[in-house]
């Protein structure tokens, strides 16, 4: 508060302002910071640099302070994480009143607020003792935004052709479909496709028809009609019906997927740190006794963390944390489900045959993970069972399912599948295993979708003629070498089946690494399939990055496989501009198959504006030629009509900013505001702060951004309404002196007939002025008394068409004295 009081002191030397005028000017407006008049504020609200929502607030002011400050009340201080029992007596007494509203500063000790007009964001300082514990991120189920009432239409128009010396010409069109209406928490959608060729060809397909809404207690989906199963512990399916499903995206980012809880013993009041391999993860004051943190954001596979324990007297003690996980892991007294009721849609399937499946996951603590689910329909069921482990020597993960599956004319079949996963980082070679999984079904196992197609080909021809996995196994490695020496990686899979002989098994080990700027990778794959047949395939891509927005890079590649064909192409890209409107790709490649040599020059260009994106792409080889364009774009409608829009993401938001028209959103590439005032952001993270901006440079002079940011938690799906309050009228730069001749005094007030401050008088006796009419008064006033003021006629051309970064109207006036005061 000492600040403010020493803001309030600061004095202009009048002297020193004179602009050839000897003229006094009233300075005092000038010698105080800007104070928020008492009134209601629609304001965001930072407490200790953490983005809790945005709020109307009241700002009332107290005796003897011209200053308004914003006060609260009991829910709203909930609301802001902020415990009111540690405040003192007397603000807890306030608070206890009916329709309580205090301010924060003088609460308790060392609590502060202050308006930034400009951005209208009120920041609040808070002791850490008044602050109740979250998790990091933490955002109220309040702010989450549904969004307002709007519809949308995504596309996706390509089409292809190619020309071939002996196989005459094909062409082939694709357009691709997104559909969607949302209706207070309801979002309806609707995906599909279309495609069509020369040769007649032409099918529309739905690929999902649903109706989704947010069930914020249980931090869940809810989605009725077409729709998908998330595969994570049986097979993902296409289906019909209902389905309830935890959303992990709804809990903050601290606290999703796997991460331990570190636990330990502070002497006094310490500095933990946690480090894993080498990189801080975290690091915090504890007080003296137990401590634990809970809120660490997951990292992947592996790592141990170490942990530091800094006491107030410099003692250090350390423990390590053992890290590991594979995909199924959940932090301690983290769950999720799903529960699903449909019809099974295939289209090999002559029915849609009924089923039902839930799947439960728990984490009892930090070293075991439990799951388990159950699938039923008609003529088949089928329960699993697993868990996860977390130990020194890596995670390993195991389940089982049980499935029975009656077949015509076979009976009842039965079978088990077992599941195996292992996730280790070797700290002391810092060899990754990412994930190795194994898989083993016994002949009798069928998983639901191969049940109910095995049944309809028994029923249909009198046998299966479907081909099952009998065993499946991945591994994943990569290994850092020492001294900056780059990096080894190998990765393996291998395929068994049923009723077939052999198996598909491919590897691949490559080495990768970068000399100054060039990126280098060699790799070699070997794939052999169950019928025998195998081969080899050596590659090496170099990548060079050439700092510039026109020509951004050089890559190129050669490859070469075991019956002699071999591949070596070179790409370079670059944009025409800085902001990305258009970029392009241009590639020569040659290619040599079964011992005959063709080369191609290809090239592609990406022009991306507001409205829509358009692409197009011509190749020409010995024997071949290609051409395709591409359109890709959204049409948005809301209550003011309809808005044009880059592709859209599942999230996005639409921003409003009257007369704005040609000004550039940051939050994007090539985004601009069109000539209505609106503009579409296309891509927004659900249940996270996002901060969605505007650039007024190059903006026309008429039109003042008021805010220039605001931030914004969307719900999934939602389209959240952004409103930029922006204030219009005519701008000039107003050249005037007085009768005599004598400039205006520097720094004098500008203001309109009613009073409203327009600017102030600048140097060589100019002053710019926005908000004006076409004709009209403006009043100089340099003296709170009768004197010191004149009046200014003006009369502005005719107004022209607003266009952005144009130059205010120059004019030229004589300032009339008059005795007037408004």
């Amino acid at each position: 508060m000492a600040d403010t009081a020493l803001s309030a002191q600061v004095e202009f030397e009048p002297a020193f302002l004179g602009n050839g005028s000897n003229l006094p000017v009233d300075l005092s407006r000038f010698e105080r910071r800007n104070v928020a008049s008492p009134g209601i504020y629609n304001v965001d609200v930072v407490v200790n640099d953490e983005w809790h929502g945005r709020f109307n607030l009241s700002f009332k002011a107290r005796p003897g302070n011209e200053e308004a400050l914003a006060c609260f009340d009991n829910a709203l201080l909930e609301r802001l994480g902020l415990d009111s029992s540690k405040f003192y007596p007397h603000a807890q007494q306030q608070l206890s009143a009916a329709e309580a509203c205090i301010p924060i500063d003088g609460a308790l000790d060392d609590a502060s607020s202050r308006l930034d007009f400009a951005n209208q964001r009120l920041y609040l300082s808070v002791p850490q003792i008044a602050v109740k514990r979250s998790a990091r991120e933490t955002v109220d189920p309040s702010q989450w935004d549904s969004g307002i009432t709007a519809g949308f239409l995504d596309y996706n128009l390509n089409t292809y052709g190619t020309q071939h010396r002996s196989q005459g010409n094909f062409r082939q069109t694709y357009l691709g479909l997104g559909a969607g209406l949302n209706i207070g928490p309801w979002r309806l959608r609707h995906d599909g496709s279309l495609n069509w060729s020369d040769q007649g060809q032409q099918r529309y397909q739905s690929i999902a028809s649903y109706a989704q809404r947010d069930i914020t207690p249980w931090r869940s989906q809810l989605t009725l009609g077409e729709s998908y199963t998330s595969g994570g512990l049986f097979d993902s399916l296409s289906y019909t019906g209902i389905r309830l499903a935890s959303d992990d995206r709804m809990l903050p980012a601290s606290l999703r997927g796997y991460a331990p809880v570190v636990r330990g013993i502070a002497s006094s009041n310490a500095r933990v740190l946690i480090r894993q391999r080498g990189v801080t993860l975290h690091e915090t004051t504890v007080a003296p006794g137990a401590f634990e943190i809970d809120d660490l954001y997951a990292t992947g596979y592996g790592g141990d963390l170490e942990v530091t324990v800094t006491e107030a007297d410099g003692r250090e003690h350390s423990f390590s944390v053992p890290y590991a996980a594979v995909p199924l892991s959940l932090r301690a007294g983290a769950s999720r489900y799903s529960a699903t009721l449909g019809t099974l849609r295939n289209q090999q399937l002559n029915s849609d045959p009924v089923f039902v499946e839930g799947t439960w996951q728990y984490g009892l603590n930090n070293l075991v993970s439990t799951y388990s689910g159950m699938t039923l329909a008609s003529g088949y069921g089928s329960a699993l069972l697993g868990g996860s482990l977390n130990t020194e020597l890596g995670a390993f993960g195991a389940d089982l399912t049980q499935a029975r599956t009656h077949l015509p004319g076979l009976g009842s079949q039965q079978g088990q599948s077992l599941r195996l996963s292992y996730a280790k980082t070797l700290s002391e070679t810092d060899t990754q295993i990412a994930l190795a999984t194994y898989r083993y079904s016994t002949r009798g196992f069928y998983g639901l979708e191969d049940a109910q197609l095995s049944r309809q080909f028994l029923r249909d021809a009198g046998d299966q003629r479907y081909q099952r996995h009998r065993s499946r196994t991945t591994l994943s490695l990569a290994q850092p070498l020492a001294l900056n020496y780059g990096q080894l990686h190998l990765s393996t899979s291998a395929s068994s089946y049923w009723d077939h002989a052999g198996s598909d098994l491919s590897y691949s080990i490559g080495y990768s690494n970068h000399y100054k700027t060039l990126g280098y990778t060699l790799s070699s794959t070997r794939e052999r399939d169950r019928f025998g047949r195998a081969g080899n395939t050596l590659y090496l891509s170099l990548s060079l990055p050439l700092g510039s927005e026109r020509v951004r890079s050089l890559s190129s590649s050669i490859s070469r496989d075991s019956n002699g064909n071999s591949r070596a192409q070179a790409t370079l890209t670059g944009a025409t501009s800085d902001d990305q409107h258009l970029s392009y790709g241009i590639t020569a490649s040659q290619d040599r198959h079964h011992g005959q040599n063709n080369h191609t020059l290809s090239s592609n260009l990406l022009y991306r504006g507001s409205a829509a994106e358009l692409s197009g792409s011509l190749s020409q080889g010995r024997h071949t030629s290609q051409a395709s364009l591409g359109l890709r774009g959204a049409i948005v409608a809301h209550a003011d009509g309809l808005t044009l829009s880059q592709p859209l993401s599942e999230t996005f938001g639409l921003i409003h900013a009257k007369d704005a028209d040609g000004a550039r959103v940051t939050s994007g590439t090539a985004l601009k505001v069109d000539s209505g005032g609106y503009a579409v952001v296309p891509n927004l993270t659900p249940y996270r702060r996002n901060t969605v901006a505007i650039d007024p440079k190059g903006l026309s002079t008429d039109v003042e951004l008021q805010s220039s940011s605001q931030q914004t938690v969307p719900r999934a799906g939602a389209i959240p309404l952004l409103v930029f309050q922006t204030r219009s009228g005519r701008s000039a730069v107003i050249h005037a002196r007085q009768v005599d001749g004598q400039p205006l005094p520097f720094g004098a007030a500008v203001v309109d007939t009613d009073g409203n401050e327009l600017g102030a008088v600048g140097q060589g006796s100019q002053l710019f002025a926005r908000g004006l009419q076409d004709e009209g008064e403006i009043i100089v006033r340099w003296d709170n008394g009768s004197t010191g003021n004149c009046r200014i006629t003006y009369a502005l051309p005719a107004a022209a068409k607003k266009t952005a970064g144009a130059a205010p109207q120059n004019i030229q006036s004589v300032c009339l004295a008059t005795p007037a005061h408004p």
